[in-house]
């Protein structure tokens, strides 16, 4: 009779709560809170996938679909223990007290075998959760992952075995940079501020393997600067270039239109020799010296938005491959919002309105410019704190004219 009523009790207990559970587990499965849960928990673990990702500098899209799918399955489990954790309660309560009329008529001491047949049917529910959840981790996860870990740069080059490549946030044009970088050749970047060109450098240096060396020149940048000089107690003193091109390094010239003509016209016999007069005497070039050179304009000289740049010598540009480099949007989208993570929203709503204003501008062919380092900087204050229409007056339309502001449809918010 024992073993008869522990049945009984048990088969009572699991149809009503298996019944109680399966009713309300789809439902369950998509309400605010579960959704909010699954969210949150698929962008942290999307999160740390990233990261992963990134530090390996997995270069396949198999494998990062592999991680996702793979931080999917956790996404989905720890959606499903929190919500059955949420709702288990309000469940074992309504499920009990049915359970408990219903056993009554069976045997009273048999009570603690409907406990055990609600877990299980907790457990259901659990599972019911983590089937719906999984499908949409895994889109949540891909997304966050295709957001958060940039695409890995992987470029052949002559005389090299492996490949070069570079992580992080790049260029669509540096796999062209490290192609004319592998054949030899001085590459000048001309494009807008903030395209990232200097960033480029570094990255190209990176790629392969080398010491990173910058200067940047100016109208008044002494020789000195590029070739060295003796001190008053006759000891010489080298200089980033020399290291560059003696021991085999990687040297950015910035703003190389900015430059003293006489001071380029010294660089020439350098680059196209490969050996140089420094102050202490001729050195010739490391087989593995490499010279990347940034500007803003192609050598005409100042035009309405670069007033102060200096004309370049046609020998001095007969010395580089050069290569464009326009504002990259999307690079420009994913630095800005790595930069506001919990901003994300507000930032798009400026970079979408940088845009407006750069498109606006080159329409109208104002002398303004809205560069991706506006987009970058806006979000650092809406992380900071700023609100939209702060970071926009204070970074984006900052000092302008009312003639220009009417003609890029600015209100006096800064928003247009």
């Amino acid at each position: 009779m024992r073993e008869k009523a522990r049945a009984d009790v048990r088969q009572i207990a699991g149809a009503i709560a298996f019944e109680t559970v399966m009713r309300y587990a789809d439902a369950l499965a998509r309400t605010p809170y579960a959704e909010q849960t699954m969210e949150r928990t698929a962008r942290r673990v999307a999160t740390e996938v990233a990261r992963a990702i990134a530090d390996e500098r997995v270069a396949h899209a198999e494998e990062i679909v592999r991680a996702a799918e793979s931080a999917a399955g956790e996404t989905a489990a720890r959606t499903a223990r929190e919500v059955a954790e949420k709702t288990a309660s309000g469940l074992t309560a309504e499920s009990a007290a049915r359970t408990l009329e219903a056993a009554r008529a069976a045997v009273d001491e048999e009570l603690k075998d409907a406990w055990e047949a609600l877990e299980e049917a907790r457990e259901e529910m659990t599972r019911s959760v983590a089937r719906f959840a999984r499908e949409e981790s895994a889109r949540v996860v891909a997304e966050t992952a295709a957001e958060t870990v940039p695409p890995v740069v992987e470029v052949r080059v002559a005389g090299a075995a492996d490949p070069v490549r570079v992580g992080g946030h790049t260029h669509a044009v540096l796999p062209d940079v490290l192609l004319a970088l592998g054949a030899g050749c001085h590459v000048l970047l001309v494009g807008p501020a903030g395209t990232g060109k200097s960033m480029m450098a570094r990255q190209a240096a990176e790629a392969f393997g080398q010491e990173f060396h910058a200067l940047s020149l100016g109208p008044t940048t002494p020789m000195s600067k590029i070739f060295g000089y003796y001190d008053a107690h006759g000891h010489y003193h080298a200089t980033p270039f020399r290291r560059a091109f003696e021991d085999g390094g990687l040297m950015l010239l910035d703003e190389l239109d900015s430059g003293h003509p006489g001071l380029l016209a010294e660089l020439n016999q350098a680059l196209s020799i490969r050996s140089c007069a420094f102050a202490d005497g001729m050195v010739t070039a490391h087989p593995d010296f490499r010279l990347v050179a940034t500007a803003n304009t192609y050598g005409t000289g100042g035009d309405r938005q670069y007033v102060g740049r200096q004309a370049l010598d046609a020998a001095t540009l007969d010395r580089f491959t050069i290569i464009d480099v326009p504002v990259d949007e999307d690079l420009e989208e994913r630095i800005a919002l790595a930069h506001a993570p919990s901003q994300a929203a507000d930032a798009r709503r400026v970079i979408e309105e940088v845009r407006r204003l750069r498109a606006t501008a080159a329409e109208k062919r104002l002398p303004v410019m809205f560069s991706p380092r506006a987009s970058i900087d806006a979000a650092k204050l809406l992380q900071a704190g700023a609100s939209v229409e702060q970071a926009i007056r204070w970074r984006v339309a900052r000092g302008m004219s009312a003639a220009h502001r009417s003609a890029l449809e600015l209100a006096e918010d800064g928003l247009g």
